[in-house]
């Protein structure tokens, strides 16, 4: 009799852990990875490779024409990435206001939707390396110091944020030209409005999506990751 209620005990602790376990991997099923929105010109450009890049590192990646992108299409999504290549006329003022959490790494795009003033941005030339202002930050990916983001000389955007805007990496010896800022969800832009959710400017410039390093990616994948949270963490 005693063998007998210490099998019975065993089954349902068994059944017990076991539904504990199916429960644990449908909620992290039902989580899944991040929806992202990539909005990017037409074809013949380095998008692919950046897209490929975003779904290795776990992101479920839409891609969308700037032609054909509506407001509209920003629900269900996680977070937003405008890729250099846009046509910012296409994408006008589109994303201002946007709930979802947004990586513009179009300078035009960011300044249309008073991430920066008007006329503040431009790209360094013959450039590799950038300088880390706030290495405690997320944004900073960790490191310190100089940080060489691309294989050889080229292309880095960059541009003057707003004074609430976090400014975590600068051009070396530069630190008013900024090539990554972010603004906490709350916190308010250029024109004195509060943005809906995290907003974040990425250097990346058209063209240079193959020359840059896998420290360069690790800073893109933090600047995503941080938008996505959205203030969560």
């Amino acid at each position: 009799m005693k063998r007998l209620l210490a099998l019975c005990l065993v089954g349902v602790l068994v059944a017990i852990l076991t539904a504990c376990s199916n429960a644990t991997t449908t909620a992290s099923k039902s989580a899944g990875p991040v929806k992202m929105l990539y909005i990017k010109r037409g074809e013949g450009t380095n998008d692919p490779y950046v897209v490929k890049h975003f779904e290795k590192v776990g992101y479920t990646v839409i891609d969308m024409a700037d032609n054909v992108f509506k407001p509209e299409n920003l629900n269900g999504y996680g977070v937003v990435y405008v890729s250099p290549t846009v046509n910012a006329s296409r994408i006008n003022d589109q994303l201002k206001g946007s709930k979802v959490p947004i990586v513009f790494a179009k300078p035009q795009v960011a300044s249309i939707s008073a991430l920066t003033g008007l006329l503040d941005y431009n790209e360094l030339s013959a450039a590799k390396t950038v300088q880390i202002k706030d290495s405690k930050h997320p944004l900073a990916a960790g490191f310190k110091d100089q940080v060489t983001v691309y294989k050889n000389d080229g292309k880095i955007g960059y541009a003057i944020p707003g004074k609430e805007a976090v400014t975590i990496v600068t051009a070396p010896g530069d630190d008013k030209k900024a090539v990554v800022f972010g603004y906490e969800k709350g916190a308010k832009n250029m024109n004195n409005e509060p943005v809906a959710s995290r907003q974040v400017f990425f250097y990346l410039s058209a063209g240079e999506e193959m020359n840059q390093t896998d420290d360069g990616y690790k800073l893109l994948d933090a600047a995503v990751q941080w938008a996505a949270q959205n203030g969560q963490k």
